[in-house]
């Protein structure tokens, strides 16, 4: 069977003139298996950074949370499989596939994995000082 990555993983380098297609679906088949096998119940991987923009694969097993936490810039959260809540002090969104959320450095949030859960999260702008 051909894996979707190998580790190590490099992500791709942003800031180089490239261009690089990703197997996400693949890609998160494989990343739950290091879900399964983790004990926090999630796993990430991280595909793309630079300057300007980062774009992470995070696979959750169901019942798993990220504890509240903030983006160092402008971000966007878009589901590709599963069911996550993703909850702020002002906002609380169920997102399932093909659903997603954007919101800025500043809006302290959490996410948990209502069932296995596959999202893309991209990081982008400036980081916040």
């Amino acid at each position: 069977m051909n894996k979707a990555f190998e580790r190590p993983y490099k992500p791709i380098d942003l800031n180089l003139s490239q261009i690089k297609g990703f197997p996400l679906t693949a890609m998160a088949e494989q990343l739950m298996k290091d879900a399964d096998a983790a004990t926090s119940g999630r796993a990430s991987l991280t595909l793309a950074r630079g300057d300007e923009m980062t774009v992470v694969l995070v696979c959750m097993k169901e019942g798993t949370t990220l504890d509240e936490h903030s983006a160092p810039a402008t971000a966007t959260v878009i589901t590709l499989s599963g069911n996550i809540l993703f909850t702020s002090k002002t906002c609380n969104v169920t997102l399932v596939q093909g659903e997603s959320v954007t919101f800025t450095a500043d809006i302290d949030h959490a996410v948990h994995a209502n069932e296995d859960s596959a999202f893309l999260i991209i990081i982008g702008g400036k980081p916040s000082n």
